[in-house]
């Protein structure tokens, strides 16, 4: 399985995170958004979208996962590659911490352009005021981005 997290932040300051889990064909089984204070960084939206994708992830029981993630500061903090910027430090713990509890769990980092689905996710947090989990049939944008992402 993989997980992609991204975050997404408007000129006005709002501030949103998505997550996408496929299977090993690109079959999404859970994507995710959720929206932010404004009062937080790029750096901690990031982060958030990590954690609320590994929360999700753990609901699933799933025992193999990839991680990817287009923010090099949040994937080689996680990796412990890098100094944790203070304002994720937490996030990275607690990150740290679910990703232990697979079998196998790796991160790595991603381009932007192979995150489009994500960043749809996050794009599509600024229309709740919640956490939202989006389960299959999926609108046909959504399912247009993935079917793109499927072929190449």
């Amino acid at each position: 399985m993989k997980l992609n997290f991204d975050g997404f932040k408007l000129a006005n300051g709002n501030a949103t995170c998505g997550f996408v889990l496929r299977d090993s064909n690109g079959k999404v089984l859970l994507a995710g958004a959720k929206n932010l204070a404004p009062s937080v960084s790029i750096l901690e939206v990031e982060a958030w979208g990590l954690v609320e994708g590994l929360k999700g992830v753990a609901s699933l029981s799933i025992s193999h996962l990839l991680v990817e993630g287009d923010n090099l500061s949040v994937v080689n903090a996680v990796k412990n590659c890098w100094s944790t910027p203070w304002e994720i430090n937490n996030m990275v713990y607690d990150a740290r911490i679910m990703m232990s509890k697979f079998a196998m769990c790796q991160i790595d980092h991603c381009f932007q352009k192979a995150n489009q689905a994500t960043d749809f996710m996050a794009n599509k947090g600024h229309s709740y005021s919640s956490l939202l989990y989006w389960f299959p049939p999926y609108c046909i944008d959504f399912s247009l981005i993935i079917r793109k992402d499927v072929l190449g």
